[in-house]
């Protein structure tokens, strides 16, 4: 059952930076938009709109770390995890490149 608990805890701490690496690559979208000048009511009601979407995601974010750190996972459980699993595949017999 502990390896289990573990796999969930990895998942959703994989869905925190799932969001997190989409909030990013939307905000230097939003950046690129806002920062080229466009002024006005529109731009306006687009910039309250993002930021209740951003700061939405961060809390998202937050309460999926925190449900994986309560599930044994933390960053750094979770790059050891994934690198032990890249030792192993690299101890293979099989020929790969």
């Amino acid at each position: 059952m502990p390896d289990r608990v573990h796999e969930v805890g990895a998942y959703v701490y994989e869905l925190a930076e799932a969001l997190r690496s989409a909030l990013d690559a939307a905000a230097k979208d939003v950046d690129a938009l806002t920062g080229s000048g466009w002024t006005g009511d529109a731009a306006t009601e687009f910039a309250t709109g993002w930021t209740d979407v951003r700061d939405g995601g961060v809390q998202i974010m937050s309460a999926l770390t925190g449900m994986a750190e309560k599930l044994g996972v933390t960053a750094d459980t979770y790059r050891q995890r994934d690198d032990s699993n890249a030792a192993a595949l690299h101890t293979s017999s099989l020929d790969l490149p």
